[in-house]
C-alpha cells in the first residue's frame, strides 16, 4: 500500500469501533515475530498531564544522547506524530510500509483461521497502530521507547510490553466512566495496572494513592497484588512566569520549561522524578541534559500561544491579539486551561472557538471555562465521536442562563474560518479548545 491507501485502510478498521484486551495484541505480535521483546519502555498512564510527560521525558532523554522512540495518541495536526523517532513524525514511506507489514500478517492470519474454521481474528486500529510503534522502533534501534496507553492501563493494548524501566501515573479524574469505572479509585486501579516494579507519580488523592501503590493483575481469574516501589514527586515551588515560560524549584535546584500552565510545573516534577529513577538503574542522564531537555519541550495545543500562524496554518493574528491553542478534552483538563486564562489573561476578552466529542463529560467543560469567556463559537470536531455544533450551544445557552453570565454564542461549519473570524472580532485572545481532534482541521 501506498501512504493514502495505507490510511484509508486504518480509518475503515477504525470505524469499526474497538474493544479491549490484552490478549490479542500479543497474538499480533508472536505473528509479527515479538518485535517489542527487544526493546525497553517507559511507560506513562493517567487522566491528564501523560502528553506533556511524555514530551518533556523524550526530549531530556534525547538530549542524554539516547535514540527515543515515542508514542502518543491521538495526533494534534497529522496522523504521523502517533510515532517519533528522535522527536520527529514518522515518514509518509514508513507508516505505509509498516501498515502494510501488519495488514498482510493479519489477513494470512484470517485465510488461516477459516481454513480450520477457528475464532475470527480481527485487531482493532488501536492495536494495528500499536504493532506499528513496535516495528518501527524496533527496527530504528531504539534505545528507549516513550508510550502512552491509549485508554486506562490494565487492557489498554501497550500493556502488553513486559520490559518497563518504569511506569509514570499522571493525576487521575473521572474520565472513560463507561469502560473504567465510575470512581477515582476504579479509575486509578486500571491505570495503575501498568506497573511492574516501579512507578513514579504525584501526590494524588488517598484512595487514589492505595490503588497506586497496590496494583494487581489477573491469574487464572483472580487477583495477585504486586508490591511496587512508588516514588512520588517532590512538591515544585513555582518562582517566575510570563507567556514565555516560568521557572521552579525542585528539590532545591531550579529549573525552567517553556510550557505555560503551573500543572506544567507538576509535570515536569514527573520528568524530574522519572529521571532520577532512571539513574538508579545506570542510565547516563547528565543534569545538563536534563535542565536542557525540560527547557527545550514544545508539546503542542497544550495551553500553547501560537506563534508564526500565518506561515503554519494560514491564520492571520491581528496586532494585540492572541491566538492561543488546547486540547482539553475534561474538566480536569478545562480546569488548567481556565487557571492559564486567570493567569495569563486577565481582563482581556476571550472568545472561546468550542468542540467537544459527544462522549465526554462536555456540559462539565462548559461549566469550567464559560466563567472567563465573553464569547462562545460552537463547532462541530473532525470526528465520528463529535457534538454536533448546535447541540453544544444549546448547553451553554442553558448554562450561561442558569449561572447568569452574558456570554454571546454562535455556530460555525469550518473551524480555520471560525478561527479567523473570531480573531477579527472584538476580542482579544481566541482559544481553540475542547478536543485534540480539532486541530487536524487547520
Amino acid at each position: 500500500m501506498n501512504y493514502l491507501e495505507a490510511t484509508n485502510w486504518i480509518k475503515n478498521i477504525e470505524r469499526a469501533g474497538s474493544d479491549y484486551g490484552i490478549e490479542r495484541m500479543r497474538e499480533l505480535l508472536v505473528l509479527l515475530g515479538e518485535p517489542d521483546l527487544h526493546l525497553k519502555f517507559v511507560h506513562i498512564a493517567g487522566t491528564n498531564g501523560k502528553g506533556s510527560v511524555s514530551a518533556y521525558m523524550t526530549s531530556i532523554l534525547r538530549e542524554a544522547g539516547l535514540k527515543v522512540g515515542t508514542y502518543n495518541s491521538p495526533s494534534v495536526f497529522r496522523y504521523n506524530e502517533r510515532w517519533l523517532l528522535g522527536g520527529e513524525p514518522l515518514s509518509d514511506e514508513l507508516v505505509a510500509k509498516y501498515l502494510t507489514t501488519v495488514r498482510d500478517t493479519i489477513e494470512a492470519e484470517q485465510k488461516l483461521r477459516e481454513a480450520f474454521e477457528l475464532a475470527k481474528f480481527q485487531p482493532t486500529a488501536f492495536e494495528i497502530e500499536t504493532a506499528v510503534m513496535f516495528l518501527a522502533f524496533y527496527e530504528a534501534e531504539c534505545d528507549i521507547c516513550v508510550l502512552e496507553t491509549g485508554l486506562g492501563g490494565r487492557w489498554d493494548a501497550t500493556n502488553v510490553i513486559e520490559d518497563k524501566e518504569l511506569a509514570i501515573i499522571t493525576p487521575i479524574g473521572l474520565d472513560h466512566m463507561q469502560i473504567l469505572g465510575n470512581t477515582l479509585a476504579e479509575i486509578a486501579s486500571e491505570k495503575a495496572a501498568i506497573t511492574k516494579d516501579v512507578c513514579v507519580t504525584l501526590r494524588q488523592a488517598p484512595e487514589i494513592m492505595h490503588e497506586i501503590k497496590n496494583p494487581y493483575v489477573f491469574e487464572d481469574g483472580k487477583k495477585k497484588f504486586k508490591s511496587p516501589r512508588v516514588e512520588v514527586a517532590k512538591e515544585a515551588k513555582f518562582v517566575s512566569g510570563d507567556v514565555s515560560g516560568q521557572t521552579f524549584l525542585y528539590d532545591g535546584k531550579e529549573y525552567r520549561i517553556s510550557m505555560l500552565g503551573r500543572h506544567q510545573i507538576d509535570n515536569a516534577s514527573l520528568a524530574i522524578c522519572a529521571v532520577q529513577e532512571l539513574r538508579k538503574k545506570h542510565w547516563e542522564i547528565s543534569e545538563e541534559a536534563l535542565q536542557r531537555g525540560l527547557e527545550k519541550t514544545v508539546w503542542h495545543a497544550r495551553l500553547e500561544v501560537v506563534k508564526n500562524a500565518k506561515q503554519r496554518f494560514n491564520i492571520v493574528v491581528p496586532t494585540g491579539k492572541t491566538l492561543v491553542f488546547d486540547g482539553s478534552h475534561n474538566p480536569h483538563g478545562a480546569k488548567t486551561l481556565a487557571a492559564g486564562m486567570q493567569e495569563y489573561f486577565a481582563n482581556r476578552r476571550i472568545c472561546l472557538v468550542l468542540g467537544i466529542l459527544k462522549d465526554k463529560d462536555y456540559e462539565g467543560v462548559v461549566r469550567v471555562l464559560l466563567p472567563y469567556a465573553k464569547e462562545v463559537v460552537c463547532i462541530t470536531p473532525p470526528s465520528p465521536r463529535a457534538l454536533q455544533n448546535s447541540a453544544l450551544e444549546e448547553v451553554v445557552k442553558r448554562v450561561a442562563n442558569e449561572t447568569g453570565q452574558d456570554v454571546k454564542t454562535s455556530v460555525e461549519q469550518d473551524i480555520k474560518q471560525a478561527v479567523q473570524k473570531a480573531l477579527n472580532g472584538e476580542s482579544d485572545v481566541v482559544i481553540l479548545c475542547g478536543s485534540l481532534t480539532l486541530f487536524s482541521a487547520l
